[in-house]
C-alpha cells in the first residue's frame, strides 16, 4: 500500500476561503488577502503583497460565517511564491496563537 505525501503530513489541513488581514512584526501598515487553508501548524493565503521568507507576520482570519471567532495569530513565512492571477501564494508556520 502505497501512501500519497498528504497523508504523511502531521496535521490535517483545512480548505477555507476567509479574509485574512496581516501586518508585519513593527509595521503598523495592515494588508488584505484570502486563506486558502489552515492546519494546527501552518497556513497558506495569497495576497498582492509580497513577503520575504523568515519575514514574522500577525494574521487575523476572520471566517465569512460567525461560526467561530477569528484566529489571531504570530506566523513565520516559509515560502512565498508568484501566481499569476491572484498575486503571491504565501506560506507560514504559525509560531504562536495570540
Amino acid at each position: 500500500m502505497t501512501i500519497s505525501y498528504d497523508e504523511k503530513r502531521d496535521f490535517y489541513r483545512m480548505s477555507t476561503d476567509s479574509t485574512i488581514t496581516f501586518r508585519e512584526q513593527g509595521s503598523d501598515q495592515s494588508h488584505q488577502g484570502r486563506c486558502i487553508n489552515l492546519s494546527a501548524s501552518g497556513v497558506l493565503f495569497m495576497s498582492e503583497q509580497r513577503l520575504e521568507p523568515g519575514t514574522i507576520v500577525h494574521i487575523n482570519i476572520t471566517p465569512d460565517k460567525a461560526v467561530v471567532p477569528p484566529l489571531e495569530a504570530t506566523i513565520e513565512v516559509v515560502r512565498a511564491q508568484l501566481d499569476s492571477d491572484e498575486g503571491y501564494a504565501i506560506a507560514g508556520q504559525i509560531k504562536q496563537i495570540d
